[in-house]
């Protein structure tokens, strides 16, 4: 379980979410990306170039992308990362009996995770876990057919690399 530290949620809230969605078709896992690293959106979009074929993100996906971009990431199965990606995992009957078979992964989506605050591109803000739980999975559960909750499929701690340069 998570809790809330003293801590203040991030400041950085991609202002391009809507522009990259027109314009490249991202969604949850670009902007999670963009989220967690302080990029734009459309700035990042060059480490998902699946998206020419399929508009969805797996997990070697997410991790190559930031490997592309000079992250270190260390993979939790199950497990909210401290800062990095979560993979959620939305329950019903596609989970009852492989949790981590192919099948499962359309109903999947990805959030961003800093110290107990989540950042998730429908609520366009960081908000505590709680109040992610509460409000933004809530809503999600409530409009997928059989839908009956939810796990963290994945949780993708994130860090730069010492060896990297990134021109900001």
């Amino acid at each position: 379980m998570i809790t809330l530290s003293n801590t203040r949620p991030p400041v950085f809230v991609p202002w391009d979410i809507d522009v990259a969605r027109i314009n490249f078709g991202a969604n949850c896992g670009p902007s999670s990306f963009a989220a967690i690293t302080g990029r734009e959106v459309c700035r990042i979009m060059r480490y998902f170039l699946h998206f020419e074929r399929c508009q969805w993100t797996n997990l070697t996906q997410m991790r190559h992308a930031f490997s592309e971009a000079g992250y270190v990431t260390n993979v939790r199965k199950c497990e909210l990362p401290v800062r990095g990606v979560a993979l959620m995992q939305w329950l019903g009957p596609w989970t009852k009996k492989k949790f981590f078979s192919h099948w499962s992964l359309i109903h999947t989506h990805w959030i961003a995770v800093h110290n107990g605050w989540v950042f998730d591109h429908t609520a366009g803000q960081w908000q505590s876990f709680r109040e992610w739980q509460r409000q933004t999975a809530t809503k999600y559960i409530s409009e997928i057919p059989q839908a009956t909750g939810w796990a963290v499929k994945y949780g993708v701690d994130v860090s730069q690399s010492s060896s990297a340069w990134f021109g900001f």
